[in-house]
């Protein structure tokens, strides 16, 4: 909830960062973190990855279009691959930027990294909403005044959507049985 109002009292304050910048945050392993295994949980993961989008949204200026805009977004899918444990009190940086869209959705690639070595990837696909309601990334662009044509989206990405397509209709063809 602080980051929440800190990132709202600071959403005005003049960009930092383009829209396609790298936008890094540091942090440290607490007790509180872990799990079982002694290593950083699951959900302090995914909790510290939000933080992140939003310190992203911050620093280029995307949260004050928004919410000038009344638009926000919302998590589709994540994939997330867990390369190497974090331990307690281990440093991290998390470097977190976008990758572009496409008619649907806005991509975010985050990494989290320590002493140089990549020890989580993870891929977001998001959805812009207006009144409650899905819009195309483009209108999102217009209505935040920003107009960015996206570069275009990595192979990885494109595989990923593909995965994505077929588990929707394993997914689809499951319900209707």
């Amino acid at each position: 909830m602080l980051e929440l109002i800190s990132a709202a009292r600071r959403r005005k304050r003049p960009p930092t960062h383009q829209l396609f910048d790298l936008v890094s945050m540091n942090f440290r392993v607490g007790l509180l973190d872990l799990d079982l295994n002694l290593q950083m949980s699951t959900g302090k993961y995914v909790r510290i990855m939000d933080r992140c989008r939003l310190e992203h949204a911050v620093l280029t200026g995307l949260l004050n279009r928004m919410i000038g805009a009344r638009t926000n977004t919302v998590e589709a899918n994540t994939e997330i691959a867990y390369i190497r444990e974090l331990r307690p009190y281990q440093r991290f940086q998390v470097h977190t930027r976008i990758l572009g869209w496409d008619e649907k959705y806005t991509y975010y690639d985050q990494r989290f990294q320590s002493q140089r070595k990549l020890h989580t990837h993870a891929l977001h696909r998001l959805a812009h909403m207006y009144g409650g309601k899905p819009i195309s990334p483009q209108a999102f662009q217009e209505m935040t005044g920003l107009n960015l044509t996206s570069p275009p989206l990595p192979e990885y990405v494109e595989d990923w959507k593909t995965l994505l397509q077929s588990k929707r209709r394993l997914t689809e063809r499951d319900i209707g049985e």
